[in-house]
């Protein structure tokens, strides 16, 4: 009886064996009928008449997970026949074969695992891309919105001010310049004419005092000469008419003596002497008298005057020709200065005038310059303005959708805190949230469960048929009682 239970019991192991492999096989015939309908449901996108070419690749896409679980259905007859080989070699070769199954056994698995967890993940991948979608359309929003954010108030009111300080600094330098420009003119003009002419005048209004001075002198010279020579000669007839009344006097008083002294015969020749002496110096003093007093000294005084008068002509012509000269060169002068003193004033006029349009063009460009400063300032404002008003709405589209990325990120980490994968590989990595875990360390912790449990499954069949033979094979009765 004990044999008979432990051979039952082998029996069973095989049966339970057949049940992972048929349960086995229906998950590669699954994945073969899953994979055939991705692709019918891919090419069907397309909205368009399916062809036969692509009810071919719908089949021929199936197919070889058709083939995967139809092979691995002869995992147990390979295990059977290995176990009752006779000879090592073929055990051998059939135990290769056995571990070929099983690895495709395991595969299966893997991906039947695999497509589990990606079913499972799903909906978070589906989270994620939508989250990802979501940020995109922010990150566009944000750029978007950083492309026409360009203008900043500080800049445009610097530039302004940038604008207004150039404008009144080039119509400065501009205004400086033409003003050091005019003034150059100005001073390359002649301007010490004046003070050469002045200088000159000057020289020959001395020239003329002292011209006149000299006249005056020679003419009060001559007068005084010939008014001295005059005077002279009145003088020396009065003294001679002087002596000749004192000899005169003299000889009377001789006479008289001599006429007392003298006889009578003496008398008459003596007094004849005397008379004529006597009437000899009485003529001479009255010529003398005369010359002094008389008729003839008004004559001569009138001589001496005519000739006084004409040698005063004479003079005065030769300094009137000296003086009418200067006055000919001062008239020149007066003239030559008057004439440059026109052209001096007229260039001066000139330059102002020029100075002073050149200032009202300068004015002019100045206020065009400050007009189209507060022309872009203005064009800028109302265009600050209006992308204020756009990033306004560009902020209101990024809340909303980081309201709707918040909303995405709580479900995904409400989906993540339920799946047992993100929580064992966020303990493994010490994230207290899945979501922070690293995508490799998801995967690694994935593929560490998955291909121990693909692994376990796949060796389970044949494990459970390699060790219910062995025990049939061991407690078989019929054996037993051969």
């Amino acid at each position: 009886m004990r044999q008979k239970r432990l051979f039952n019991v082998g029996v069973n192991l095989v049966r339970f064996a057949w049940v992972v492999e048929i349960i086995a096989v229906s998950i590669g015939l699954m994945i073969s009928i899953i994979v055939s309908y991705s692709v019918f449901t891919e090419i069907n996108k397309f909205d368009r008449e399916l062809t036969f070419g692509d009810y071919a690749s719908i089949i021929v896409s199936g197919l070889p997970f058709l083939l995967v679980a139809v092979v691995e259905a002869t995992k147990i007859p390979i295990a059977t026949a290995m176990m009752y080989a006779k000879h090592t070699s073929w055990r051998i070769l059939l135990f290769l074969g056995t571990l070929l199954l099983i690895s495709i056994t395991f595969e299966t698995m893997l991906n039947g695992f695999e497509r589990n967890f990606a079913n499972l993940t799903f909906a978070i991948d589906e989270r994620k891309n939508e989250s990802l979608l979501l940020q995109q359309s922010i990150d566009t929003l944000e750029e978007q919105k950083k492309k026409i954010n360009t203008i900043k108030i500080e800049k445009v009111e610097n530039s302004y001010a940038n604008k207004i300080a150039n404008a009144n600094k080039n119509f400065n330098e501009q205004v400086q310049r033409q003003n050091e420009h005019i003034n150059e003119q100005l001073n390359s003009m002649d301007n010490n004419f004046k003070e050469k002419i002045d200088t000159e005048l000057v020289g020959l209004y001395e020239k003329e005092s002292k011209i006149y001075e000299a006249w005056d002198k020679e003419r009060e010279s001559m007068q005084s000469r010939l008014r001295t020579l005059l005077n002279q000669n009145v003088s020396g007839a009065n003294k001679d008419k002087e002596k000749l009344e004192i000899e005169v006097a003299e000889l009377k008083k001789e006479m008289k003596i001599k006429l007392a002294d003298s006889t009578f015969l003496t008398r008459a020749a003596t007094e004849k002497k005397y008379r004529e002496l006597i009437d000899k110096k009485e003529k001479r003093l009255y010529a003398v008298s005369d010359y002094s007093t008389g008729t003839k000294a008004l004559d001569q005084q009138t001589a001496t005057e005519t000739q006084l008068q004409e040698q005063l002509a004479k003079i005065g012509k030769t300094y009137q020709k000296r003086i009418d000269a200067i006055h000919s060169r001062m008239d020149y002068l007066n003239a030559q200065l008057k004439k440059q003193q026109e052209t001096n004033e007229f260039l001066q006029t000139k330059y102002r005038k020029e100075l002073e349009n050149f200032t009202k063009d300068a004015a002019k460009n100045k206020s065009l310059l400050i007009k189209r400063a507060v022309n872009e300032k203005s064009t800028l404002y109302n265009k600050y303005s209006n992308n204020q008003l756009k990033i306004k709405d560009y902020d209101a589209k990024i809340f909303d959708l980081k309201r709707k990325q918040t909303d995405l990120n709580y479900e995904m980490n409400k989906l993540v805190n339920q799946n047992q994968v993100y929580r064992i590989a966020a303990y493994v990595s010490s994230k207290r949230n899945g979501m922070d875990v690293p995508h490799e360390i998801v995967g690694l912790v994935a593929l560490l469960w998955f291909g121990s449990l693909a692994f376990i499954s796949a060796v389970t069949g044949v494990f459970l048929a390699i060790a219910g033979m062995y025990i049939q094979k061991c407690y078989d009765p019929d054996l037993q009682n051969n």
